[in-house]
């Protein structure tokens, strides 16, 4: 318990002031400061200058070769599904770096920078990201959204948004678009997805419609077209409009927390997370403020009507002419401790109606993988199997094995592998154990429906696969798939944490303390054949990664030495040229990838997630009416299906008696009653008209209720005594 939370503590003070939006607009007094409705600065917008985008950071050719050399060390010695992606879209990225790097210094910046993101991008990965440096802000802007909807089973793109700071000529929310600067927008469309880096086409397109009239700046610099000429249809009236890209920054102010203590078992999309931000930025600006609870009274239309708020979601009830249901909004799953999210549904579920859940997570960008995989139980009496994760065997990651403890239930499986030629490690859960997901039990035990989409990803493409697995309900999803990136992304630089070169006696820390480089750590270091210099300078310690860090600086060499308890109870030593190849990337870059790959449980055993994704109950087309309403005809749709499908109730009340408690249980479509105490068989019940009533005495922890239907388990309580 110490040492989970020492751990938790080390990730608190290590990431609680990251920011996702790092990059910093250079424009100057043209930016226009954005601001919610109660006066929070929210963005910056001004114009983008073409003469800013000359006197942006340059990349040395030092630096472009580092670059070059540390992406190919990565995807060579870590990256896990390098063979299936070559296998699968026929790129071969490494030899594509290496033959970027004998011109690396003829090209321009922007030449440079757009070679390495197109050699990212051909591999096909959501999780495989770089980051270059940006000169303007963000993201480029055009003051409107467009979404994709079905008229007639046609694909139509309309107009469902325009910024409230911009007066369009003809514009209007509602106008049908046809072209984009003179090509047909659904061809466009498709031309865009090129530029992205999805494994299937559902989320290729999704991407190019999210991305459309917003591009993040880090990674395509200056749009292609320096502004837009959008052809529509108002009124019945065909119309033409210029557009220009205005630039759109959300970095000044921050707009969230950190993305979650545990990095380490993080899967998500920090571009997505960044661009809704944007967008909520531009169209939304009152979301910044206290939420507004609506008290005005249930439509019966499917608009949702929002009751409540939490950090990932809000919550509340839907009515159609099907009934009236619950309804969750599930915007990601950041979270700072495994249950955090849990907590919240469980406090939120007794507020809406028991009789059907819709689960609306379209756009979901995912986050902390196991405190996703713990919302499973909550919504089914079955036992939940996590995910398993994989390691790829190669040279690199068995050297990040050997260097600490931390993933030791892998150990023996690469040690196997080594010896038997097996590319994969055993599959393991990314964190705790198989019971550690079901140790809060069913809490919901009416029927569940949830709402997906091609943005969706990875913890989110997860959670809906284990959705699927266990059987608890049904998924409909506005796409033919979700995004399908299954696996746990990391940053460079955690990676280059969990790749020391080698470690010191802990002892050594009260010299570093001192300030002194003494005869002893010289000796330390000699013993791993590393010399210092009498010339070698040892700065004071900084904190970093929840522990401290020292760095000496010897002529080119440089050392840093690691105090990182949650880690080691060694000190660990990282040089800047480092025995497994990886060194520091150049300041303000980004770079990720897929450390481990997600293998689906149950009747998928085996099944990779990555790429292929799930296969929905329902694929559902939006409507006019849902992109310029609510989304009332989706929601119709889910509360269809929850209209066909059982609720069941299984409800407690207790009050003690004695030294023991007396339990009333009350029930729906119930037929047989099974209850353990402390794992042991205590009673069943068969369920009558009369109140179902039993005493726990005193000395029992745990009782568990088990309610049939027939011969099929539909519920299922834990309480902890």
């Amino acid at each position: 318990m110490g040492g989970q939370m020492e751990r938790d503590k080390a990730f608190e003070e290590s990431f609680s002031d990251q920011r996702i939006s790092s990059f910093r607009s250079k424009s100057g007094k043209d930016a226009e400061i954005l601001s919610s409705p109660e006066g929070r600065p929210v963005a910056r917008a001004f114009g983008l200058d073409m003469n800013a985008l000359s006197v942006a950071p340059e990349y040395a050719v030092s630096e472009r070769l580092r670059i070059i050399e540390q992406i190919s060390v990565v995807l060579r010695d870590f990256y896990v599904h390098l063979g299936m992606k070559e296998a699968q879209f026929g790129f071969d990225a490494i030899r594509a770096l290496d033959r970027l790097a004998p011109v690396a210094a003829k090209v321009s910046d922007e030449e440079f920078q757009q070679s390495v993101v197109q050699v990212i991008t051909r591999t096909r990965d959501r999780h495989l990201v770089f980051w270059g440096r940006s000169p303007n802000g963000v993201s480029a802007v055009l003051p409107f959204e467009i979404e994709r909807c079905w008229i007639t089973g046609v694909e139509t793109f309309v107009v469902t948004k325009i910024d409230s700071n911009f007066d369009p000529e003809h514009l209007k929310v509602g106008a049908i678009v046809d072209h984009w600067n003179g090509t047909p927008i659904a061809r466009h469309v498709r031309l865009l997805a090129n530029f992205f880096d999805a494994g299937n086409e559902s989320a290729l397109l999704a991407r190019a419609m999210e991305f459309l009239t917003r591009r993040p700046l880090e990674r395509f610099a200056w749009p292609i077209e320096s502004w837009v000429t959008l052809g529509f249809e108002v009124d019945g009236e065909p119309r033409e409009e210029r557009f220009d890209w205005q630039g759109f920054d959300i970095g000044e102010v921050p707009l969230s927390g950190s993305i979650g203590r545990n990095v380490i078992g993080f899967g998500g999309d920090a571009e997505l997370f960044n661009q809704q931000r944007v967008k909520r930025a531009q169209f939304a600006r009152q979301s910044f403020d206290a939420p507004v609870i609506d008290i005005l009274g249930q439509s019966s239309d499917g608009t949702p009507m929002i009751i409540g708020q939490k950090d990932n979601f809000g919550f509340g009830s839907v009515t159609t002419e099907h009934g009236t249901y619950g309804y969750f909004r599930l915007y990601d799953f950041s979270a700072n401790s495994v249950d955090d999210i849990a907590s919240d549904v469980i406090d939120a579920l007794p507020q809406i109606p028991q009789t059907g859940l819709i689960i609306d997570m379209r756009g979901n960008t995912g986050g902390y993988i196991a405190a996703g995989e713990m919302l499973l139980q909550l919504f089914t009496p079955k036992r939940i199997t996590r995910t398993r994760f994989q390691f790829r065997v190669t040279a690199g990651t068995r050297r990040m094995m050997a260097a600490t403890t931390y993933f030791d239930r892998w150990r023996q499986s690469f040690e196997e592998a080594h010896r038997t030629g097996e590319q994969f490690s055993q599959g393991y859960p990314i964190e705790g154990t198989d019971d550690d997901a079901n140790r809060l039990g069913q809490r919901y035990f009416g029927p569940v429906v949830v709402v997906t989409d091609a943005l969706a990803l990875s913890t989110a493409d997860m959670f809906v696969a284990g959705f699927i697995d266990h059987a608890v309900g049904r998924v409909i999803c506005i796409d033919k798939n979700m995004a399908a990136a299954g696996g746990n992304n990391w940053s460079f630089d955690l990676l280059r944490l969990f790749v020391p070169d080698f470690a010191l006696d802990h002892a050594h820390e009260s010299e570093l303390e001192a300030g002194t480089l003494s005869d002893g750590l010289k000796s330390a270091f000699n013993g791993y054949g590393v010399s210092l210099s009498d010339a070698a300078v040892l700065s004071a310690s900084g904190r970093e990664f929840g522990g401290r860090v020292w760095t000496i600086d010897d002529d080119a060499m440089q050392h840093q030495v690691r105090d990182v308890s949650w880690l080691s109870s060694e000190l660990l030593v990282y040089p800047n040229r480092s025995r497994s190849g990886l060194e520091t990337l150049p300041d303000d870059l980004y770079f990720g990838f897929t450390v481990r790959r997600c293998v689906r449980t149950g009747p998928s055993e085996g099944r990779l997630l990555e790429d292929l994704g799930i296969k929905p109950d329902v694929v559902y087309q939006p409507t006019l009416r849902d992109v310029l309403g609510q989304n009332q005809d989706l929601i119709t749709r889910a509360t269809h299906e929850l209209s066909t499908m059982p609720a069941y109730k299984l409800g407690i009340d207790s009050a003690p008696q004695g030294g023991g408690i007396d339990f009333t249980l009350r029930v729906r479509k119930i037929t047989y009653l099974e209850v353990t105490f402390d794992g042991k068989h205590f009673a069943s019940f068969e369920v009558g008209a009369a109140p179902l009533e039993f005493s726990v005495p005193s000395g029992i922890t745990t009782v568990v209720i088990r309610g049939y239907d027939g011969e099929n388990l539909v519920a299922r309580r834990i309480v902890e005594v």
